[in-house]
């Protein structure tokens, strides 16, 4: 009994070795997927044709290369004819390579590249086919079917990707819009709208335990009288290059948003009220060396110089209460002369 169950096993395998060549074969010289040509190409990687090999070769290297016409011909001559062999031993093997068609049609999960009404149909033709081209007829028509179920897919995978792409554009877009509400303009840092979202996370966060914050409040001093004298345009110069002094102290977890006018507000994540004091009197002295002059005119501005007032969470402490509680020390420093950090009660 395991005898027959092995030759039938090394028979599927040689099959579709078969199968696997002859597509090889049909790819490598652009031939047509059509039934005929399969079965020409088959029949050659068998090797069990050596004339039938030897014309195929010369149509492959002839300079009229491989036509319907000259394919149906050797087909006539050679496979149904012209080697002697019996249409049923001919039927036998053009079943087993239509079999491993089939096989190739089904996918993992059961489904098949054509109907199962179809499928049933095939199958019950070639049960009852007598005569080789009937055969080669039932694979016309299941070459037909995959095709169109390729390209089926294909189509569907074309509109996937096109959706795909419409989708990522949409978050891109999507992105873009909500960094664009939370960013400001001018100085392309984030705005008070980005500023009130971040310090109600880390507030949150804090309650729970994840770690404590400070918050800097920062305010340019006499910036009033800059733009009276020099004009908003310069006015909004100072704006911008304060900001870019003010982002170059910051670290990677650091928040620095323009709170509002030439007011601007940092969140120290994990600081203690020492460390984040050290960071206020660094940002007061970098913005203390800043020198600016009008682009056009040369003309001095004068020296820059910031007040800030420095608040660490309370536990439970609202939104509200810290920021004023900040506010409050900001307020403290400007009265008492400006430029200078005052800690917060």
């Amino acid at each position: 009994m395991t005898e027959p169950a092995t030759k039938q096993d090394s028979a599927s395998a040689s099959a579709a070795e078969h199968l696997r060549l002859a597509l090889s074969m049909m790819g490598k010289h652009g031939l047509p997927p059509i039934p005929i040509n399969y079965a020409l190409m088959y029949f050659y990687v068998s090797g069990e044709d050596l004339d039938l090999n030897e014309k195929i070769d010369e149509l492959l290297d002839s300079r009229s290369g491989w036509t319907p016409e000259a394919a149906q011909e050797l087909f006539d001559c050679h496979i149904c004819q012209g080697d002697g062999r019996s249409n049923e031993a001919l039927r036998e093997e053009l079943l087993a390579t239509v079999a491993n068609i089939l096989g190739m049609l089904i996918d993992l999960s059961g489904k098949t590249a054509v109907s199962n009404d179809k499928l049933e149909q095939h199958i019950e033709k070639l049960a009852h086919s007598k005569d080789p081209q009937e055969v080669l007829s039932v694979a016309t028509d299941i070459i037909s079917e995959t095709r169109s179920m390729v390209d089926q897919a294909r189509q569907f995978e074309s509109t996937l990707l096109d959706t795909t792409q419409e989708i990522e554009q949409l978050k891109d877009e999507l992105f873009n819009d909500r960094r664009q509400a939370t960013m400001d303009a001018l100085t392309g840092l984030n705005n008070r709208r980005g500023f009130d979202e971040a310090l109600k996370e880390a507030i949150g966060g804090s309650n729970e335990g994840d770690g404590g914050f400070c918050l800097l409040m920062i305010d340019i001093d006499h910036f009033k009288n800059i733009n009276d004298t020099h004009g908003h345009l310069v006015g909004d110069k100072v704006l911008v290059g304060v900001a870019k002094m003010l982002h170059k102290f910051m670290r990677g977890n650091d928040f620095l948003a323009r709170y509002g006018g030439e007011e601007f507000a940092v969140l120290l994540r994990d600081t203690p009220i020492t460390g984040a004091f050290s960071v206020a009197e660094n940002l007061r002295k970098g913005i203390e060396k800043l020198r600016l002059k009008h682009v056009k005119t040369g003309q001095q501005i004068g020296q820059v110089t910031i007040s800030l007032g420095v608040a660490c969470h309370r536990r439970d402490e609202n939104a509200d209460d810290l920021v004023g509680r900040c506010d409050k020390a900001l307020y403290r420093a400007k009265s008492l002369g400006r430029n200078r950090t005052v800690l917060a009660d």
